[in-house]
């Protein structure tokens, strides 16, 4: 799957062939859409690395959870986005806490249930529009994972649509101030009980499940 997903073709995968697959560093360009595909944890990004991320996540909710928006932002156009609408004095909500990625498409669907695990009302993912992706194609791997992750928050009881998935450009201020405008609104209206739930059902989705016995066959 990593081989698929790198819009460089940076990494390298021979099928059928006993070897790993192998990073061609020159022409990795670290968006990081690999590593956030890959289901085996095994490729570690030189910087904005899986720990750096979860360390943010944690430092963002240690205090009074229920106040922030957990907002993922790629570097090259939501986050200077987010620049543009605080240089122009633009009035929006001061609650959203940014963590800058390089693209969009390294938010681990990880990421996400980590902040709802620790109480997060509400997510959001930001990028570039399809069109100016600054890796070429790496957010439409974006899209394609936030729609499986809202589909198994559906399905283990808790409401998609605190995930939000949000296309912002570079000038887009104004669009950056009504974005957070409209998920504040979302975030005021998720219950301490909702979050507590989540919190408890995320639990339980991690308990191994006992294996279902083996009949015995009669000699």
């Amino acid at each position: 799957v990593c081989a698929k997903v790198c819009p460089f073709n940076a990494i390298v995968f021979e099928k059928g062939a006993k070897t790993p697959a192998r990073v061609i560093s020159a022409s990795c360009k670290g968006c990081g859409t690999c590593s956030a595909e890959c289901r085996f944890d095994a490729i570690t990004m030189q910087h904005f690395t899986d720990q750096q991320m979860y360390a943010q996540i944690e430092a963002i909710l240690s205090e009074n959870p229920m106040d922030k928006i957990v907002t993922f932002a790629c570097n090259w156009c939501s986050y200077a986005g987010a620049d543009l609408a605080g240089l122009s004095r633009l009035q929006f909500p001061a609650n959203a806490r940014i963590i800058r990625t390089m693209c969009s498409g390294r938010v681990k669907p990880d990421f996400v249930l980590h902040a709802f695990k620790l109480g997060a009302p509400i997510v959001l993912v930001s990028g570039c529009h399809f069109a100016d992706c600054h890796y070429i194609d790496a957010n439409r791997w974006t899209q394609k994972r936030m729609e499986k992750l809202w589909d198994k928050l559906e399905k283990l009881g808790i409401r998609p649509d605190r995930l939000q998935l949000e296309w912002v450009s570079a000038a887009e201020g104004q669009k950056w101030a009504k974005v957070m405008k409209a998920v504040e609104e979302m975030r005021q209206k998720v219950t301490k009980e909702e979050v507590e739930q989540t919190i408890q059902i995320l639990k339980e989705a991690e308990k191994p499940k006992k294996p279902k016995p083996v009949k015995e066959k009669k000699a």
